[in-house]
């Protein structure tokens, strides 16, 4: 049986945001700690191809992503 919330590609629905006056969301308290996110950490906003989704990612994991890159090349 799927857990509720979760969907088969294994995402996890940790809530909703509104967005501010100012273009700002808060960030659901249990995603930024199973995600690690602290105070001024830095998140990379990336808008899907077909601009109906946006996926953040830590700025520091794609340092790491680039820095593993190019030690293989």
């Amino acid at each position: 049986m799927e857990e509720k919330g979760v969907c088969v590609y294994g995402r996890k629905f940790y809530g909703s945001v509104t967005v501010s006056e100012k273009g700002q969301i808060a960030l659901p308290k249990e995603a930024r700690e199973i995600l690690d996110i602290k105070q001024g950490d830095k998140l990379l906003v990336i808008v899907r191809g077909d601009k109906k989704g946006l996926l953040l990612i830590k700025a520091e994991i794609m340092d790491e992503f680039f820095a593993n890159i190019s030690e293989g090349s």
